[in-house]
């Protein structure tokens, strides 16, 4: 999609009606549509290039990645009280299990838990955008 504002709102759409699809349960689908809506955001606001947003489920987690053509990763910032902006990172903190960037900056990524108790953590050498711990 093309950096605009107006893609924010389709990514939080197209999520929720794939998220429906995978039959996720609404609680997780709102998290990761705020998540979403935040990536998005980010990747629009701060990076460069078209954005692209990709989706993976199993039975342990959901991946969110967004991706865009900045080489400049996405960080946490601190936000003061009178600030509009700035708390995005963190509430994508609070709501994942992880969160971190890929690809040399270019993606950042989420991972929600699906089921109350985690399977156990898989060391593995796949690519950083394959992050399993």
């Amino acid at each position: 999609m093309e950096p605009a504002g107006v893609h924010v709102a389709q990514a939080r759409r197209t999520t929720v009606t794939v998220l429906s699809q995978w039959s996720v349960p609404d609680a997780l689908a709102e998290d990761a549509r705020l998540v979403v809506s935040e990536l998005v955001s980010n990747a629009i606001t701060h990076g460069s290039g078209d954005v692209r947003l990709r989706l993976w489920h199993d039975n342990y987690e959901l991946r969110i990645w967004v991706t865009d053509d900045s080489a400049a990763p996405a960080r946490r910032r601190r936000a003061g009280a009178s600030d509009r902006g700035g708390r995005g990172l963190h509430l994508v903190a609070r709501l994942s299990l992880r969160w971190g960037t890929a690809d040399d900056g270019r993606t950042t990524y989420a991972v929600i838990p699906t089921l109350t108790e985690a399977p156990p953590c898989r060391r593995t050498t796949r690519s950083s955008l394959d992050p399993t711990c």
